[in-house]
């Protein structure tokens, strides 16, 4: 007999999964993927490891970084901006039991969450100037709102400095 293939998650991925399905917690959980893990088997199914920002499900609202492990056949799956970029070529396949990371923001130091580097970091800004390559005003405007963020959790460091950091190397031109 042949069993239905598991849902594919992939980093960015949003996944809705209800209570019960998840350990742990109470309500439904939503998060945007930011590092799929190993998967176990269970006497009641396949699970996954994941990592991922909580979002609000009013508003989407980003509230919290959380490790999680999700029951696969539970999951709703659809696509957040990160993997709708993804999507647009091919993956290459992971080896099973690979973390894979993306090199997001670790809210409130402003870490990437993939090299522990100031966010955005190297791999991030690369990623972008591909992204935006045809819009350089597209990815200045999506930076500014998070170095708005940012200078809210950084009260410390100095205004010259964020802008340096989130907008300053799109215009020099460079990563």
């Amino acid at each position: 007999m042949n069993r239905p293939r598991p849902p594919v998650v992939r980093i960015g991925d949003i996944v809705t999964v209800d209570e019960g399905r998840y350990c742990y917690g109470l309500g439904p959980l939503t998060v945007e993927v930011i590092e799929v893990g190993a998967r176990e088997r269970h006497t009641d199914g396949l699970w996954l490891n994941l990592r991922g920002v909580e979002l609000c499900p009013v508003d989407g609202v980003r509230l919290r970084q959380r490790r999680v492990l999700v029951r696969l056949d539970a999951v709703r799956i659809r696509p957040g901006p990160l993997s709708r970029a993804r999507r647009a070529g091919p993956l290459p396949p992971v080896p099973a039991g690979t973390a894979v990371l993306a090199h997001l923001a670790a809210r409130p130091a402003w870490t990437c969450t993939g090299c522990g580097e100031p966010w955005p970091c190297p791999a991030r800004r690369a990623r972008l100037s591909t992204e935006y390559a045809d819009s350089r005003l597209s990815l200045l405007v999506y930076l500014a709102g998070y170095l708005l963020d940012a200078a809210a959790d950084l009260r410390h460091l100095p205004a010259d400095e964020l802008y340096a950091r989130f907008l300053g190397w799109v215009i020099r031109g460079g990563i």
